[in-house]
């Protein structure tokens, strides 16, 4: 079993990358959605706090690594707008730019497109090889354009039809908007340094959007609450709310991810279509100490194998 609790921020949120936030740096870039594990580190936080622990309380010994790890799982990161639920669009999906027949975001009418496999026959025809297996492609008499970065509705990912209705996909724009944010670098004593300036770009949550995080069933938490989220901390509110239809199909071809999951080499095998890495660093509460470089598949990459539980089975015939 999961639960389900729904975010709402209260302030923007800056979930950043390993890119240094020095002097002269003119904009580090907020992820979206952020690695699970700042999700889970945020609730564990949570967690902590309500039981007056330290966030060291309670860790668990990972039996392969021998590293202390928090006792739960996230499974799953979720738009919600007009008590609607989306996810993470397919690397592997696209849209016919030269049907779309409305402006904005609305792709009303657009057709949509899936890369599928290269045959064997063909293959050997164009004397290509690759190394990673499998080769994706799109029609090339469609006007493709990819739907990386959009949310597909829950309803029509699991029945993907030849066409987009509207409220079928949302754009970045139709979930947040971006905020530039200058601060002052700190010395030991944390005085501001004279003349050393950085900017960061924030996200802002839209008034009609909050997201919904699924988290499996190993811990309790108090139904309603604050928590704190980004590398700013910034409030936000959750609440427990009642279960969405998000049952999926165990088992596929193809499988989705709704988080970033980590760029190892046994899952970038599995890999068959992704965004560019992305590349994370931080503190680490527990240790007192710098967080190791992390290479990060985006969310919406697709595989040939499920690689956790915040990958479900991909459709791929519509």
């Amino acid at each position: 079993m999961s639960k389900f609790y729904e975010i709402q921020p209260l302030d923007t949120l800056f979930f950043r990358g390993s890119t240094p936030m020095e002097a002269g740096m003119m904009n580090t870039v907020s992820m979206f959605p952020p690695p699970e594990s700042v999700i889970r580190g945020a609730f564990w936080t949570v967690y902590c706090n309500q039981r007056n622990k330290k966030y060291s309380e309670g860790l668990i010994t990972d039996d392969l690594t021998n590293e202390k790890k928090i006792p739960f799982e996230v499974e799953g990161f979720y738009i919600k707008k007009d008590d609607k639920i989306y996810l993470p669009c397919p690397a592997t999906w696209y849209y016919d730019s030269s049907e779309k027949i409305t402006t904005g975001s609305n792709l009303k009418d657009t057709a949509l497109i899936m890369a599928k496999n290269i045959s064997e026959d063909i293959k050997e025809k164009l004397k290509m090889k690759s190394s990673a297996g499998d080769v994706v492609f799109v029609n090339p008499k469609n006007d493709a354009k990819s739907l990386l970065g959009a949310w597909v509705l829950l309803d029509f990912f699991k029945q993907p039809k030849d066409k987009f209705s509207e409220k079928d996909i949302l754009l970045a724009k139709d979930i947040y908007a971006t905020e530039s944010r200058t601060g002052v670098a700190l010395d030991s004593n944390k005085k501001a340094k004279e003349g050393q300036l950085y900017s960061s770009s924030h996200i802002r949550m839209n008034d009609d959007i909050t997201f919904v995080i699924q988290l499996d069933d190993n811990i309790e938490f108090e139904e309603n609450g604050n928590i704190f989220l980004g590398g700013e901390k910034r409030l936000s509110k959750y609440s427990l709310m009642e279960k969405p239809d998000v049952k999926f199909d165990n088992v596929g071809e193809q499988y989705l991810s709704l988080m970033p999951i980590e760029a190892t080499k046994e899952n970038l095998d599995m890999l068959v279509s992704s965004n560019k890495l992305i590349v994370t660093a931080g503190w680490d509460l527990a240790k007192g100490f710098h967080k190791p470089t992390t290479n990060w598949i985006p969310a919406g990459a697709v595989f040939n194998e499920k690689i956790n539980n915040s990958c479900v089975a991909l459709t791929q015939t519509k």
